[in-house]
Order: structure tokens, then C-alpha cells, then sequence
């Protein structure tokens, strides 16, 4: 069942009526916009992105959602009702899965949305829950939907798919906000909770951790709650590593529901040694490449190369301590 605050009627053009004070906001963007230009040039790559705009804006108003407005290959769209968002975000990543957009090209979308009260300047929304929604659309990786935990709280479980996402910490808020992403890929649908699990599990709360990387003779300190902890050769990385091996945006680290989860972005793979437990056959030894671990217990990372082949540049101490 939908909660009762949310509004049963679709949101108004401006100028047409009251606008409500609680309303979805939406935002759905081009993943890789700028890798497309270098790949199909900008006459191309300005016509992908402007039918998809087009497609995302068709689709949100097939589910009664209405345009605020679009900024480069990003449209900012809001809802009456959190259930009408929901089947809209669904049928847009339905849609750009099956069908390519020009010239045979598929475009990836990457969609965050939250409910919360609202403000107006001359009819355009303002205010904290669109800081929230921009807040959680940063989070999403492409071709995925994710919300705040308690926009999707209400959802019936028994037409949605939901799975937990990550935490995160959104300014001038004390506390990080839970993040559920909405699975629409059947194929895609490992480690499913339904949205009454999901309820019972947030109740739970479970010891929160804090990790400590080891680099190069330094010492750096994660906390639950803080933002994703980006590795990689890029100089906008929270650890740069100066090696060919690495990936601009090699690795992350971030807490997702009390656990610490390692997640690989990168061509050359991630190495993970590690100790879980006291006895002997506790260890853990694996790659990622393009894929997602939890990290328990003591160990070493390899940034773009094995264990045992890493140099002092390509090697990470880790150790998650339950505070």
C-alpha cells in the first residue's frame, strides 16, 4: 500500500492550480555522455542525447510525471506519487535495454529520485528534497534506479523489487540516508529482498564499522556514513595511485548497511587477499574485475595486478574494525 501522504492526483502545470507541497523529484541522466562525444563525434553523440531526453520525458509522462527541465544530457522531472515515478524509472530502463536510440547505438540511463516537501520559485521546485534526489542520482552507476530508503518504504513488495544500495552522507543533513536501488533486469535480479524484508532488516541495527587502509607508509581512516572512498590514477581520487596499471577510477570503497564493500570499475582488475577468520582455510583470494566484494577481517588489495606481483605503488593494506 502507498502511504497516505502521498498525492493520488498528478502534479499540475505550472500556472494551471495549486502546486502540491510534496512531490517526487526525479532526476535521469546519459551515463557516459562525455565518452560518447569522443566516440561518435558531436554531431552524433548531440543527436543520441537528445532522443533520449525526448524517450525519458515521453515515458515520465506516460505515469503522469512533468517535465521541470533538462540541463546538458540530464532531465530533472517530478511526481505526484512515488508508485507512478517507480513504473516510470522501470519503463525507461526497459526501453533503452531493447531498443538502441541512433544509428544502432544503445544509451545507458542512470535514474536517483526522493519524496519530500517542496518549495517554489515561480513554479520551479526548490529546496531540500531536490538537493536529496541530486544527492542520491550522483550515487547511481548506469542502468540502474535508486531512491532514498524512505521514499520506497511504502511501495507494495509485492509488485516491486528492491535491494539494498549504499549509505551516504548528503549536506546539511546529520545523519547518512539509506538508498534502495529498484531492480528491473530480470537476469539482474541475485540477492533479492522484498520490500517487507527490507523494513524488518532496517530495524536492525548492526555494529558499525570503520576501515583502515595501509599505503605507502600511510594510514587512512574509514568511517560508516562517509562518502564512496575512490582509488585510482586519477587526481580527483581520495588515494591516487601513480601506476600505469590503474584505472582513473580504479576502485571504491563504501558502506552499504553495515557491511564494507570493495567495488571494481576498472580494465586491468582488482586483487583481494584476505584473512576472515582466526582458524586456517579462513582466507579469502579472488579478482575483481567489474564486480563487487565484502571485505572482512585483515588483508591486501592489488590495484590493477596479483598480490604477489605488486609493487609498493600497487599494494593496500586493509583491516575493518567494528567500532
Amino acid at each position: 500500500m502507498m502511504r497516505a501522504n502521498i498525492l493520488s492526483k498528478p502534479v499540475p502545470d505550472r500556472g494551471q492550480g495549486s502546486l502540491p507541497d510534496q512531490i517526487v523529484i526525479m532526476f535521469a541522466d546519459v551515463s557516459g555522455s562525455t565518452q560518447l562525444y569522443e566516440r561518435l563525434g558531436d554531431t552524433d553523440a548531440h543527436e543520441c542525447i537528445a532522443k533520449s531526453l525526448q524517450r525519458i520525458i515521453h515515458h515520465a509522462q506516460h505515469h503522469n510525471g512533468h517535465l521541470v527541465e533538462t540541463i546538458g544530457d540530464e532531465a530533472m522531472l517530478m511526481f505526484a506519487r512515488v508508485e507512478d515515478a517507480t513504473l516510470a524509472a522501470l519503463d525507461i530502463q526497459r526501453h533503452f535495454f531493447s531498443i538502441p536510440i541512433h544509428n544502432g547505438h544503445f544509451i545507458k540511463i542512470r535514474i536517483g529520485y526522493h519524496f519530500g516537501p517542496i518549495e517554489y520559485d515561480e513554479g520551479h521546485p526548490f529546496g531540500d528534497t531536490v538537493n536529496v534526489a541530486a544527492r542520491v542520482a550522483s550515487l547511481c552507476e548506469a542502468s540502474r534506479i535508486i531512491a532514498t530508503d524512505e521514499t520506497l518504504s511504502g511501495l507494495d513488495d509485492a509488485e516491486f523489487q528492491l535491494r539494498p544500495y549504499q549509505t551516504a552522507r548528503v549536506k546539511g543533513k546529520s545523519k547518512p540516508i539509506r538508498v534502495r536501488e529498484v531492480v528491473w533486469d530480470r537476469e539482474d535480479a541475485t540477492s533479492l529482498v522484498n520490500a517487507t524484508q527490507m523494513t524488518q532488516i532496517t530495524q536492525i541495527e548492526r555494529a558499525p564499522l570503520h576501515v583502515q587502509l595501509y599505503y605507502q607508509g600511510k594510514v587512512y581512516d574509514l568511517i560508516a556514513g562517509q562518502n564512496a572512498f575512490v582509488i585510482g590514477r586519477g587526481n580527483n581520487c581520495d588515494l591516487v595511485i601513480d601506476s600505469n596499471l590503474a584505472s582513473r577510477a580504479h576502485a571504491k570503497i563504501e558502506f552499504r548497511w553495515g557491511d564494507v564493500v570493495l567495488v571494481d570499475h576498472s580494465t586491468n582488475g582488482t586483487f583481494v587477499e584476505g584473512q576472515r577468520g582466526k582458524r586456517e582455510g579462513d582466507g579469502v583470494s579472488l579478482r575483481l574485475h567489474r564486480r563487487e566484494t565484502t571485505l572482512q577481517g585483515t588483508g591486501k588489495i592489488g590495484i590493477g595486478t596479483t598480490i604477489d606481483k605488486a609493487t609498493e605503488v600497487n599494494l593496500l593494506g586493509f583491516k575493518v574494525v567494528p567500532n
